[in-house]
């Protein structure tokens, strides 16, 4: 009878053992996965803010030649409130230029306490961005410094510089280094490399809404005592007329081991991406809010 009660105790006490390992482990899968996934989402965010904010920079750069011609007549440059602002909504532009045939250009973007964008994105702060030479030159550089620059709640801080190549004409090469501030709060500081390429729109320079650009590179960035590094494993696909990446995908590594991807669909105009951490676990991902939807589904 002894012999009996001390095997049971024995098994009872291996399955008690083996079920709190098993609530460990779950404990620190769960753990993995909401790392992996603020980390991406997060990254997914600060990426839509940097890609809003050089769009905007390209607006006015590629439009520079009837933004001086405008300025120096006195007149306002209102007529592109009907194709990216709301009404009434523009940034103030002061235009300043060098002795070399009018270069280097300097053009200052206020948007004030707000000035807000067709795609309901809010715009303050100012924006320089200084224009080596015109744009029939054989190449050129603008440098663009953010100067309290906001999207939304999310601060810029920093410089980008962005290399044009005659030859193709539809290629830009930006390198940035750049401190986003979340929410008055939370500092990530990042730098990228990444590439630009207009497939169509690049000739209609007053209107961006036929506007389609492919974007490839990686960036690396840290953010409290975490490193990581994106990279676009397929090209981002961006539309003018649309406030999301709407295809391509990216890899994001953390501390040196690579924790999810992030496919943004098949082309459509949609909040919606696919998230998959390196467990298998899948999860729709809503862009509009940068929060996990709908079910997680796990491979194994």
């Amino acid at each position: 009878m002894r012999k009996i009660i001390g095997i049971s105790l024995i098994v009872i006490t291996g399955m008690l053992f083996s079920c709190q390992n098993e609530k460990v482990n779950l404990s620190q899968d769960e753990a993995s996965f909401e790392k992996s996934a603020q980390i991406t989402l997060t990254e997914a965010q600060l990426d839509a803010v940097a890609t809003a904010s050089e769009y905007e920079v390209e607006f006015y750069a590629n439009a520079e030649e009837a933004l001086t011609h405008r300025w120096k007549m006195g007149m306002k440059w209102r007529w592109t409130n009907k194709l990216r602002y709301l009404a009434n909504h523009c940034p103030g532009v002061v235009i300043t230029q060098g002795d070399n045939n009018g270069y280097p250009k300097v053009i200052t973007l206020n948007y004030g306490e707000g000035t807000e964008l067709k795609n309901d994105k809010v715009l303050s702060g100012i924006i320089v961005i200084e224009i080596s030479g015109p744009r029939n030159s054989a190449s050129y550089t603008r440098m663009v410094t953010y100067n309290n620059f906001k999207i939304d709640t999310i601060q810029i801080s920093g410089t980008s510089m962005i290399k044009i190549n005659k030859q193709n004409e539809t290629f830009r090469n930006y390198t940035s280094d750049l401190t986003f501030t979340i929410n008055g709060n939370k500092v990530v500081t990042r730098s990228s490399k990444r590439a630009w390429t207009w497939i169509e729109g690049m000739e209609t320079t007053d209107n961006q809404t036929d506007d389609v650009i492919h974007i490839e590179g990686f960036v690396t960035a840290t953010s409290g005592a975490d490193s990581y590094k994106k990279e676009i494993v397929k090209p981002l696909v961006r539309l003018g007329d649309c406030r999301f990446i709407v295809s391509g995908a990216v890899t994001v590594t953390l501390n040196g081991e690579m924790v999810s991807t992030l496919d943004y669909g098949n082309g459509s105009c949609d909040e919606a991406a696919t998230m998959k951490t390196s467990d298998g676990t899948v999860t729709e991902v809503d862009l509009a809010k940068y929060k996990l939807k709908g079910k997680k589904f796990r491979k194994n």
